[in-house]
């Protein structure tokens, strides 16, 4: 895929493939786009009252989304929000998306339930995309604009830096030291989706890949479950590392860690396992490009491991 770079005047297309937002918060979302010298286009009735668990009924949800990945115009796709649904589209996806890609690549925007879209368009286009906020959360305050959750996502948008770098990798499994630098493209997202596409037609694949989980309001014995689940299926035999980002939970950050640890030390995994905060459904969310190249170094200056993705490919 070419560099990506967006201009002043580039269309975002904006969706809503998983939950319902606020109408009210619509004009707000355009209002934003355009104050970054973007053109925002939502389509109309993009929300339906009628549907109670998503924005609207599969098939609209599945028709503006095409829409917008096969609009030449279009050079973002940005999501509204996540919550549920997405993988009800891909029957949709699967029948009236051409085999080959749209000349015009699209920069996914989301993370949560929209993990099925990334995982999606990685497999089937080979698209880079970005693990980031989305644009209710972004006009509701939920992050501070100063912050490098939103400069950071910003400065990918417009090409103004051309690596993202995080330092603050905790390593905690006790295998030998592992070759330097880990170098693979980051793939994942929530792992409730990650675990869900097991088995399916868009299955992730991991192999020499870093895979990156988070999730939200996950007990402690359900995160356990799930990564046996992922280790019972072979899903780590051949990945470069896991990190693990932000996981809240109803329990306490001793159990999540207890069991990160307890999965980063089985002797059936064989990768380096990493913890990296600030990258889930918190009040920090820091942008992480997918589907693109980056490695895991050790600096001996800053005593620590550290994650650069290479952004410039987005």
């Amino acid at each position: 895929m070419e560099k990506f770079r967006a201009n002043p005047g580039d269309l975002v297309r904006v969706v809503a493939p998983a939950g319902k937002g606020s109408s009210q918060n619509l004009p707000r979302i355009t209002e934003y786009i355009e104050s970054l010298g973007l053109v925002a286009q939502i389509t109309d009735n993009i929300y339906d009252q009628d549907e109670p668990f998503y924005s609207n009924f599969d098939e609209f949800r599945a028709n503006d989304l095409i829409s917008a990945i096969l609009d030449d115009n279009c050079k973002i796709i940005w999501c509204i929000r996540g919550g549920a649904g997405c993988n009800r589209l891909i029957k949709y996806l699967d029948e009236r998306l051409p085999t080959e890609p749209p000349p015009t690549p699209k920069l996914l925007i989301g993370y949560s339930d929209i993990t099925v879209l990334h995982i999606y368009l990685h497999k089937k286009y080979n698209w880079p995309t970005l693990h980031g906020a989305m644009l209710e959360a972004v006009v509701n305050g939920s992050y501070d604009p100063d912050s490098n959750s939103i400069r950071f996502l910003l400065e990918l948008i417009f090409n103004r830096i051309t690596t993202v770098c995080y330092s603050e990798l905790t390593r905690l499994d006790e295998g030998a030291q592992p070759t330097l630098p880990i170098a693979g493209a980051v793939v994942g997202g929530n792992l409730t989706l990650v675990e869900a596409s097991i088995g399916t037609n868009w299955e992730i694949n991991t192999e020499d890949k870093i895979l990156f989980i988070e999730d939200i309001s996950v007990a402690a014995y359900s995160l356990e479950r799930s990564l046996s689940h992922m280790v019972q299926v072979g899903m780590f035999e051949k990945a470069k590392a896991v990190i693990f980002g932000d996981f809240t939970s109803a329990d306490s950050q001793q159990l999540i860690q207890f069991v990160q640890q307890r999965f980063a030390t089985d002797p059936l995994i064989n990768c380096p396992v990493f913890v990296l905060p600030g990258i889930g459904h918190g009040d920090v969310n820091l942008p992480l490009p997918l589907n693109t190249s980056a490695e895991i170094k050790y600096v001996e200056g800053l005593n620590a491991y550290q994650l650069c993705d290479a952004a410039q490919e987005i």
